[in-house]
């Protein structure tokens, strides 16, 4: 897949609840934590919150003003870094130091830290009681009827799942609809039949209009490592999708094994044998992927649906098209969640809902309940209730901003510095929930011009949510074997599709992967599947 970690950079939504305090509006403890107080505070619950902003963020901000009102709390800040976050947390655990709440950690931390009695269960009652909204976030993306099922063990929640939900439905194919046209097509392609005529013309008849040929039909990402995120078009066409779990009539199944994966690449090797194929896409990284499409290198290629339109459609950020549009104001971008194959098969391969703990609370907190609906309730209250989310992150309107008039978020001067802001601690996204608790559908209705929001919504839409359905969980045999498997089957598929090796030799393929692991790889995964169904 793609580097997820660099668009959530550049989203700068999903960031931790962070407070941090100055020296003037805090006391500085011994052991580096800070606390923002005011009036009688001895009957107050003392919450800690981890710290990643010290130079933008503080402890009298509006939206940190807002929750210790609200809440009658007080708040502790546990300065940190991104970087030293775990090694603190590690170190915090061995010293018994154990915090109050913990991010994401891996399923086999998770696993670690229930055994080790690290943490404590967060009744599902509490949960729904405190943080309704939440609740029904989660529904949408990972279960209607059983939310929790991917955090639960033996009946019991230990984490409050996250979820990049625009991961879930993100990637798309996009195509060059002003080269359709110049080429002579007036439709976005369903077929790979279809699609083929639209490679062939993309690569012989000059659609950038230069008089070279140096354009080619589509490109795509060999050296990003993920099998799943190169030409996963081709094989939902055939009905598989290489690199991640799947259910087919009852059992677990990898796509890079099925009969399916040998007819894509054979499609491919022809694509690639007439020179449709960009020829780089072996070596192809995020950065010049997007370089190959926004410089009319190639006039296809998988990507995020948002980068395809204007970024006030969606997020507010400059988007790819937003860029390519300066360079050339005929250009247009088409997108499809998928292309038909000969059985009607389609899709894309996403992200999966839910990876790893989510929210973990300290063991201790088992015998303060009302300390952890505190929790919960600013948990709930900083993502999901719009107030408190325009406090944290815009300031206060009508003083720090206000709505222009396609209804996007706009700074009043001098807050339209963002020097004045820091001095206020007016930071997007530097407040935000305690993790990926992100609901795109609420945060965008800041950030998308009115007018084009039903474009994004339109868009995203088309989308076909495939993913790895065992994601969540710990699965100790994969973790041993994945590398060297997924390594084997990059390598395989690129010769195959290069012509390198003949795919007459697709079974000893399969065989080979079977013989390194991929066997036990694949009998663990039934029984995770069976058990948790």
């Amino acid at each position: 897949m793609k580097i997820k970690k660099a668009l959530l950079s550049m989203l700068s939504v999903s960031l931790i609840l962070l407070f941090v305090s100055a020296c003037s509006h805090s006391g500085q403890q011994a052991d580096g934590k800070s606390t923002a107080q005011s009036g009688d505070e001895t009957s107050k619950k003392t919450l800690e919150f981890w710290s990643f902003y010290p130079e933008r963020v503080k402890a009298d901000s509006p939206g940190v003003t807002a929750i210790k009102e609200k809440f009658d709390v007080v708040v502790e800040f546990v300065p940190t870094t991104f970087d030293a976050y775990q090694e603190k947390l590690n170190l915090m655990i061995a010293s018994k130091d154990i915090p109050d709440w913990m991010k994401k950690t891996s399923t086999s931390e998770y696993e670690k830290y229930m055994k080790q009695g690290i943490i404590t269960e967060i009744p599902q009652e509490l949960i729904e009681t405190h943080m309704p909204k939440y609740t029904e976030w989660i529904k949408k993306y990972i279960d209607p009827v059983d939310p929790f099922k991917y955090v639960k063990r033996d009946g019991k929640i230990y984490g409050l799942p996250e979820v990049w939900d625009i991961g879930t439905d993100g990637t798309q194919l996009g195509i060059r609809q002003d080269w359709l046209a110049k080429v002579g097509i007036d439709k976005v392609p369903e077929t790979l039949e279809e699609m083929e005529i639209i490679l062939e013309k993309f690569r012989n008849e000059d659609p950038d209009g230069n008089g070279v040929k140096d354009t080619y039909g589509i490109t795509a990402m060999a050296s990003s490592g993920s099998i799943g995120g190169m030409f996963s078009f081709v094989f939902g066409a055939y009905g598989v999708h290489p690199g991640i779990f799947t259910e087919k009539d009852g059992k677990i199944v990898r796509g890079e094994m099925e009969p399916g994966a040998k007819e894509a690449l054979t499609v491919l090797n022809r694509w690639y044998k007439n020179e449709w194929i960009d020829p780089e896409f072996v070596v192809n990284k995020d950065t010049n992927f997007v370089d190959k499409l926004s410089t009319n290198k190639a006039g296809a290629g998988e990507w995020y649906w948002w980068d395809f339109m204007p970024g006030k459609a969606f997020l507010g950020n400059e988007s790819m098209f937003d860029k390519m549009l300066k360079a050339d104001s005929n250009v247009k971008w088409a997108t499809t969640g998928g292309i038909k194959g000969p059985s009607g098969d389609y899709g894309i391969s996403q992200y999966a809902p839910a990876d790893g703990s989510g929210i973990m609370f300290g063991y201790q907190l088992a015998k303060d309940q009302e300390k952890l609906i505190k929790y919960l309730q600013i948990f709930e209250a900083t993502q999901f209730d719009p107030n408190l989310y325009e406090l944290f992150n815009f300031g206060v309107e009508g003083t720090h901003w206000k709505r222009d008039e396609n209804g996007v978020v706009q700074y009043i001067p001098p807050y339209d510095d963002q020097k004045e802001r820091d001095k206020r601690g007016i930071a997007f996204g530097s407040y935000s929930m305690s993790g990926s608790f992100n609901d795109y559908e609420f945060q965008t209705s800041y950030t998308a011009d009115k007018n084009l929001r039903e474009l994004g919504k339109e868009t995203r839409a088309k989308s076909t949510k495939i993913y790895d359905i065992l994601n969540p969980y710990q699965k100790p045999v994969l973790n041993e074997y994945q590398d060297r498997l997924n390594q084997y089957t990059m390598e395989t598929f690129i010769d195959f599709i290069t012509g390198r090796k003949s795919l007459d030799e697709f079974d000893s393929y399969v065989q080979e992967w079977k013989k390194m692991g991929g066997d036990k790889v694949l009998e663990e995964a039934q029984k995770i599947y069976l058990e948790n169904k």
